[in-house]
């Protein structure tokens, strides 16, 4: 594993941008992370220490696909789906209107249902 502190912007679920710098890995178009909790807990000094939940966001969109109990699971899910076409796309309107989506949905879900804590 080599992450290495990096700038990123994250959508929150509830749809707030927000940029934070923290240990991270890219595989565009996709970018392994620490949980956006465990960073804003050491920001204030309520944690010294990450766990070793990671997380995948989509770079394009700053979307988060899953949190993953373990760098291993959320790089195995990365590698499966980074090479998709559909998410070359830069917003979650044009990801879900594309054509790939279904079945995309699908892939994710299911490895998501295997592989993700969330």
């Amino acid at each position: 594993m080599s992450l290495t502190r990096q700038t990123i912007t994250i959508t929150s679920r509830e749809g707030k941008s927000i940029s934070a710098t923290m240990p991270a890995e890219h595989f565009f178009p996709f970018i392994i992370h620490r949980a956006l909790d465990e960073y804003l807990e050491k920001e204030a000094g309520e944690r010294t220490r990450y766990s070793n939940k990671h997380v995948v966001t989509h770079l394009l969109t700053g979307g988060q696909l899953a949190t993953f109990s373990n760098y291993k699971n959320a790089l195995l899910v990365v590698r499966k789906i980074k090479n998709k076409p559909i998410f070359l796309m830069p917003t979650i309107e044009l990801l879900t209107s594309h054509p790939d989506w279904r079945e995309t949905n699908t892939i994710v879900g299911d490895l998501k249902a295997r592989f993700a804590m969330d």
